[in-house]
């Protein structure tokens, strides 16, 4: 199918979910999440947010994440850029010297990508990390084979609709290869953002990426991304908007210690970053989480507490794809400071996600995050930590 059919489904799509009433959750600083049916402000006005009919004002500083509908990637290639952003989006141009990439997104429209940011292009739901580059080789096509794929090193010339123009190692010239032909492009030694974003967008077809200079209005969200392009996002189209300001996100640390088995001894599905434990977008309660953990039982996760932090807060809950299974899942969870007991809960298919509320730490303190089998065994037993993060302080509630 071409992209440009395939883009005008997914704009009549994005058109029918921007006229559904807006229903947004806010993570705010003091610990609460307020639903939302209105957000209208910037990080240097404040915001005005209607909640239940009635109106609040909300200082910038209160507002941590808001989030939207579950993301749903869209089938098109996606582009991994260096320090984790996504888009994806369908290759419709590109320039002669090879520099940038054009491309055409369901939720930005017209881009233009900077090649000296790639680290990969993916055709499919494979991670990056999948494709691994050979010593010596700086650039590669991945192309399907009768088992997996074969590594075809070589030389980027060129993106355009056509898809890639690359010339392998011994091959007299370049030539065109379509996206039909290969599964992966990698690149090494991408280069990172001049400076970092404002704040991180993530949309309900499945693109992150750095933004700035964010003003939320009635209808979506207007921002600007790398290279300076204006973009407006409706809400209806908007996953997950995050801002960074005085907040470690517990997705962004390394463990301390691991400990993960499944039922029988084996471990089921290792642990993953910002991400459901299978490679789903994370998710609770309908509504989309960018930032966070997912795990299988048994999992036990630590984590040190970093200088200057007060206090902890996350939700938690079963994963999306948990309920697609033909099995109940069952599962208990747990939050320790130090080994002391500080959040427990059960939680089923039945179950609203589960919220810390602000836990009182400091800095050298060992905060673990502990999934366990529940009443059965672990079939099914997929959770998500939604949003886990160290704040500076420990505020108090208005």
């Amino acid at each position: 199918m071409r992209p440009f059919v395939v883009l005008l489904g997914l704009f009549a799509c994005a058109a029918a979910v921007a006229q559904q009433p807006l229903a947004l959750e806010l993570t705010l600083r003091d610990g609460r999440v307020l639903a939302a049916q209105s957000l209208v402000g910037s990080q240097s006005s404040g915001y005005e947010v209607v909640s239940g009919g009635e109106r609040h004002q909300l200082a910038a500083s209160d507002v941590l994440f808001v989030h939207g509908a579950p993301a749903l990637p869209v089938d098109l290639p996606v582009l991994h850029l260096q320090g984790g952003e996504v888009v994806r989006a369908a290759l419709t141009g590109g320039d002669a010297g090879g520099n940038r990439v054009e491309v055409v997104s369901p939720c930005f429209g017209q881009l233009n990508v900077a090649v000296d940011r790639l680290q990969a292009v993916v055709v499919g739901r494979e991670p990056p990390e999948r494709f691994v580059l050979p010593d010596g080789v700086d650039e590669a096509l991945f192309v399907p084979a009768a088992i997996g794929f074969d590594i075809q090193g070589g030389s980027l010339f060129q993106f355009g609709a056509e898809g890639v123009r690359f010339q392998p190692e011994g091959r007299e010239a370049p030539r065109w290869f379509a996206v039909r032909e290969f599964v992966a492009l990698r690149l090494r030694d991408a280069s990172s953002r001049a400076k970092p974003a404002e704040a991180e967008l993530w949309t309900r077809a499945g693109d992150h990426v750095g933004v700035d200079a964010v003003e939320c209005r009635a209808e979506g969200v207007r921002c600007r991304l790398e290279g300076g392009a204006e973009v407006d996002v409706r809400w209806g189209d908007v996953a997950g908007l995050g801002w960074r300001a005085g907040v470690t996100w517990l997705s962004d640390l390394a463990p301390s210690a691991v400990r993960e088995s499944g039922f029988d001894g084996d471990v089921v599905h290792p642990w993953q970053r910002d991400l459901g434990v299978t490679g789903e977008p994370l998710s609770g309660g309908g509504h989309s989480h960018g930032k966070g953990l997912g795990v299988h039982s048994r999992s036990r996760l630590s984590f040190a507490v970093p200088p200057g932090a007060g206090s902890f807060w996350t939700r938690v809950s079963l994963s999306s794809s948990a309920s697609a299974l033909p099995v109940v899942a069952n599962v208990d969870v747990r939050v320790l400071v130090n080994d002391t007991l500080v959040f427990q809960a059960n939680l089923t298919p039945a179950s609203a996600p589960g919220d810390t509320g602000l836990v009182a730490v400091k800095a050298g303190d060992t905060l673990t995050l502990e999934v366990d089998f529940g009443r059965g065994r672990d079939l099914g037993d997929r959770v998500d930590w939604l949003s886990p993060l160290f704040l500076p302080t420990n505020p108090r509630r208005p």
